[in-house]
């Protein structure tokens, strides 16, 4: 199969980029890949014309028009693989695509275009506001880096994708949740359209280390959509477990004043973690909290804490509500909760064979449920059942014509 896989890098390396580059790599031990790929690094050298420039083709890209047709008829991909489109590919992909006709399949990492940030969150919370199409609340709420300049764009480029009918032009959306399924069939996405295709782990790649540990980790981003300042309320109420935080982030400043301010023993910040330290990191954990405020998509550090043979405690909302199995592979608490949450901590802490067994048992799913071979195996058949659909398609087209 020909595959033209699509992706615009952020200047920040995170999970999704990981994601991509882990697809590619395995894709293309079976099938011929060609990698379109955009690196959000070449905005930071523009002059003030040449970012006017990159602001309109965030809305519509004459490059990636070109560079796509040039492309398509080069190698004359069977599909097009796309993840991340902002800003430099901009939607006029899709349109391209679908002008050349090539069936396409989108990967839904977070929520755009429903949402003109992504995350369904802004400094107030939670928001669905932009959901059914009217992003003047983006602007309102600066949604955005928190500016009005880059909200207004965002909110353009949103509503240029969906009054343009790019939208509609996507033959499949691959959600890595049965929650993000539900999401965007509530935005009008119809139900057909919409597969469910999760994240997955090597598990065998890391070594397990179940019943082993003698604190508690938290790995992740250090903002405030994360839970971290619940979670930090919560080891104030417990004691006997310490907790171990690592990640960078626009909170750890604030974080580190409050936990030396308030002298508080049991919370240490490590910093940034490399591949293996994480995994190490894990290992020598009792079980971990994901305190996440806002809907998480589906963080691979889950799978990781999975397949290190550790329990996780985590959020009722979001993906992270449907994928913790309450009492099998983890425990589940209120979100913004403290309380509930230092209850759940020390649950855990007294009861050290809860954990083992929740972590054997979240070891068991990783290996069963959540394989590289299962997962691009589910791939490769939406990426069939989208090729098939469009030749059928082409051929009642052919006949009436």
């Amino acid at each position: 199969m020909r595959i033209l896989l699509i992706h615009n890098f952020y200047q920040q390396f995170g999970g999704e980029d990981q994601v991509v580059l882990q697809e590619l790599a395995s894709l293309r031990n079976r099938h011929e890949v060609v990698f379109y790929s955009r690196h959000n690094d070449d905005l930071i050298q523009l002059n003030l014309a040449g970012k006017a420039r990159a602001a309109i083709e965030t809305i519509s890209s004459q490059r990636t028009t070109a560079d796509i047709v040039s492309l398509v008829t080069k190698h004359r991909p069977d599909v097009a693989y796309v993840h991340n489109v902002y800003p430099l590919i901009s939607p006029s992909v899709y349109h391209t695509l679908h002008a050349l006709g090539v069936p396409i399949v989108q990967v839904v990492h977070d929520f755009r275009p429903l949402c003109a940030n992504g995350w369904f969150y802004n400094r107030i919370g939670v928001c669905e506001r932009c959901m059914q199409g009217n992003y003047l609340h983006a602007i309102r709420h600066r949604c955005y880096k928190s500016s009005y300049i880059y909200s207004t764009l965002y909110a353009a480029t949103m509503t240029y994708m969906r009054s343009s009918g790019a939208l509609a032009k996507i033959d499949a959306f691959i959600c890595l949740t049965e929650f993000a399924r539900r999401k965007w069939m509530k935005a009008g996405v119809p139900a057909e359209k919409i597969h469910v295709r999760p994240n997955n782990i090597d598990a065998f790649q890391m070594e397990p280390a179940v019943g082993c540990g003698d604190y508690v980790a938290y790995i992740g981003r250090l903002s405030r959509e994360k839970g971290l300042w619940t979670l930090i309320h919560a080891m104030e109420k417990v004691d006997g477990p310490v907790l171990k935080i690592a990640g960078t982030g626009p909170e750890e400043d604030a974080i580190r004043d409050y936990i030396t301010g308030k002298a508080i023993q049991n919370i240490e910040l490590v910093g940034f973690l490399s591949a293996d330290a994480r995994a190490e990191f894990l290992r020598n954990a009792m079980f971990t909290v994901m305190p996440s405020e806002w809907y998480e998509m589906f963080p691979m550090v889950l799978l990781e804490a999975w397949a290190t043979g550790k329990a996780v405690i985590g959020t009722r909302m979001g993906a992270i509500g449907d994928l913790i199995e309450e009492g099998n592979t983890g425990l589940l608490f209120s979100p913004g909760d403290s309380e509930d949450l230092a209850r759940k901590i020390v649950r855990l802490y007294r009861s050290p064979d809860s954990a083992s067994r929740m972590g054997a048992s979240a070891r068991r799913l990783v290996e069963s449920k959540y394989s590289p071979k299962m997962s691009e195996a589910r791939l490769i058949d939406i990426f069939r059942k989208v090729i098939g659909e469009r030749e059928s398609a082409s051929e009642a087209w052919l006949s009436t014509a």
